[in-house]
């Protein structure tokens, strides 16, 4: 009895083995021949489901709360055919290191800068642009959604600089005038001076703004926490003799910062592929947050009999165009399902049981193959095997999913989904914000059709 039952369970066992041996020696590129060689009587086979894929516009503009360490977006997109403009203004407190302070009461301004740290950019970079800074006019609220500290009023300083000529020696340089810098100076230690709450009452901030009737045609974006991002107040003042002082106000714990996002999709590509036919879109556009997303539903997948899912990838591809070498695609991309319980990550293939996303197995990273016709482009897959497997043997509902380019993947409380796996509440950055879009061919696309494909075992 006992010898039975252990060949029985060894038997078992030898079947998963091989199972989950086919899944991790599959490779989507070398597939599509329907049999996979038979191995002790087991036929496993491939097969590919149709998807429709429609487009969805979602917000054009946000007040971001960028992260202390986090990059913050300036600058002006004017010509993206697909997605048509952005504009990117950052709003920011720069402050001394202490309170009270003071400067010597007989100083005099010799030349205030601005300077911010540059980290990358997105878009066409060899493209001159200009930026001004004013002074913030109202209430400063960084977190708010209906940007209420946008208003901003008197003119700072201005300057025009070429984004490909930025790195991480040369910072954008912004000289203000004297004026303002002489007011700093003369106030009095005991009003302005005095306190953090003091000084707000006297200076809000800075509205760093692009011009966008200048020109230019991409981001740049900027660390606030990097030490090179500060105000220089350059000053003399006589102390016996004649003395040469530099005071820097920087970004610190106790200041606020935001970034305000401008989309304006008037007059490009997208703009045609929103009407979300029935039978799905042959071109799917996806921009960065805040930007745009896509539905995509896989009926087929209800209809599929009982089998054994060794594997399922959903496969999306670029659809080429000379532009994608200054636009470039997202690093990754975020899948979730949509239901009656909301919007979630994918039950069963997504989990955080590591303390980190289980990325890796789920997929999602952008990768570059060929296409059809010998161009670089970027390919996304996601592993929804287990998703797929319950909805075959459980007859679990067959979710619409959504497509998008988060900048973090956000899971404020924790849950246990459909397979009793616990998800834990996170906050990870996959992208940078606004950073990247992508055009992907959809599910009647005729040279880069976005599919499910399965590898199987048959019952």
């Amino acid at each position: 009895m006992f010898n039975s039952q252990f060949k029985t369970a060894l038997s078992g066992l030898l079947f998963v083995i091989f199972l989950n041996w086919s899944c991790t020696k599959i490779d989507t590129t070398n597939l599509g021949q329907n049999l996979i060689p038979v191995v002790d009587n087991i036929h496993t086979f491939d097969t590919t489901l149709s998807v429709i894929a429609n487009n969805f516009d979602s917000v054009q503009k946000d007040c971001a709360k960028v992260y202390p360490d986090g990059l913050f977006a300036l600058g002006a997109i004017k010509n993206d055919p697909y997605f048509g403009t952005t504009q990117g203004t950052i709003y920011t407190e720069l402050k001394p290191a202490f309170f009270p302070f003071s400067f010597p009461s007989n100083s005099t301004i010799d030349s205030i800068i601005l300077s911010l740290s540059y980290k990358t950019s997105f878009g066409d970079t060899t493209l001159p642009q200009k930026v001004d800074v004013y002074n913030i006019d109202g209430i400063f609220k960084p977190d708010s959604s209906s940007c209420t500290f946008t208003e901003y009023d008197e003119l700072l300083g201005s300057a025009t600089y070429t984004p490909q000529n930025l790195n991480d020696s040369v910072q954008l340089r912004i000289m203000l005038n004297n004026t303002f810098g002489q007011s700093l100076l003369s106030h009095d230690s005991t009003k302005a001076w005095a306190s953090d709450s003091l000084f707000k009452v006297f200076f809000k901030g800075f509205a760093i703004v692009p011009d966008i009737n200048f020109g230019g045609n991409a981001l740049t974006y900027y660390s606030l926490a990097d030490t090179n991002t500060r105000v220089a107040i350059y000053y003399k003042y006589t102390h016996d003799s004649l003395i040469s002082a530099v005071s820097n106000f920087t970004f610190s714990s106790f200041t606020s910062a935001g970034n305000f996002i401008i989309r304006n999709h008037a007059g490009a590509e997208i703009n045609n592929h929103l009407a979300q036919p029935a039978s799905g879109d042959d071109e799917i556009y996806i921009q960065t947050n805040p930007g745009t997303y896509a539905q995509i539903k896989i009926p087929s997948i209800s209809n599929l009999s009982n089998r054994v899912i060794n594997r399922a990838e959903l496969v999306m591809d670029q659809i080429y165009d000379p532009a994608d070498k200054d636009f470039t695609s997202p690093n990754y991309l975020f899948l979730q399902v949509e239901d009656t319980s909301g919007l979630r990550p994918v039950p069963c293939d997504f989990n955080t049981l590591s303390g980190t996303p289980n990325l890796g197995q789920f997929g999602g990273f952008r990768k570059i193959v060929k296409d059809p016709f010998g161009n670089n482009i970027s390919r996304y897959t996601f592993n929804i095997s287990r998703y797929v497997q319950k909805i075959i043997t459980s007859h679990h509902i067959n979710s619409t999913l959504k497509l998008s380019a988060p900048s973090y993947i956000d899971i404020p409380k924790g849950y246990v989904d459909e397979c009793s796996q616990p998800v834990s509440p996170i906050l990870y950055q996959i992208n940078q914000f606004t950073n990247g879009r992508v055009k992907l061919g959809g599910g009647n696309n005729p040279d880069y059709r976005m599919k499910l494909h399965i590898i199987y075992s048959a019952l």
